[in-house]
């Protein structure tokens, strides 16, 4: 069999030749993308992880307070003493007020029932809590504590107490709403 070559063409042809620089662009434009992607997911997982760590941290701090609180009888409007570990030691000391009224005393609440963070903060049933990690005593986060109590009866009061982080992260990925407990405390 007797084959017609062009001009210029040789007979020998080499099926391994290698890639073209087309496809090396196209594979590490693939790469690139695959990479970014990745990074992004990274940097999502670790933001998401401190706001949920923050948020656990509010709702602990939360029912820290709740429990101090359900610690007085109802039928008593005595105080109670929570201290952080705010380096200004006077500013360490929070005296947390459990007197109640019919209509809720202490922090306003939204119609669901909830802290209504919106409003400014009452004297007596409100504190800047200072939050410290407990082996080192580094600060992690300033906390915004409020709460209200509403009497039920001569022997029981409805306890509401909620938390957020102060100068938290407001992006709205990242946004979350503060818990509101609830409790009745009785004799």
């Amino acid at each position: 069999m007797v084959q017609a070559f062009k001009h210029g063409e040789s007979a020998v042809r080499h099926p391994q030749a290698g890639f073209t620089l087309i496809e090396m662009l196209i594979a590490t434009l693939v790469l690139v993308v695959g990479l970014m992607g990745g990074m992004a997911l990274i940097i999502t997982a670790m933001a998401n992880d401190n706001r949920s760590k923050m948020d656990s941290s509010a709702t602990v701090l939360s029912q820290m307070t709740m429990e101090m609180i359900a610690s007085v009888p109802a039928n008593s409007s005595s105080s109670v003493t929570i201290i952080d570990c705010n380096p200004t030691s006077s500013s360490a000391s929070h005296t947390v007020s459990t007197a109640a009224s019919t209509s809720g005393a202490g922090a306003p609440l939204t119609s669901g029932g909830a802290i209504d963070f919106t409003q400014s903060t009452v004297s007596g049933y409100s504190m800047s809590y200072y939050a410290c990690q407990a082996s080192t005593g580094d600060r992690q986060a300033t906390y915004d504590v409020r709460w209200n109590v509403k009497t039920l009866s001569s022997n029981a009061k409805l306890v509401v107490v909620a938390a957020r982080e102060v100068g938290g992260n407001t992006h709205a990925n990242f946004f979350a709403v503060p818990v509101s407990l609830r409790m009745i405390v009785g004799l």
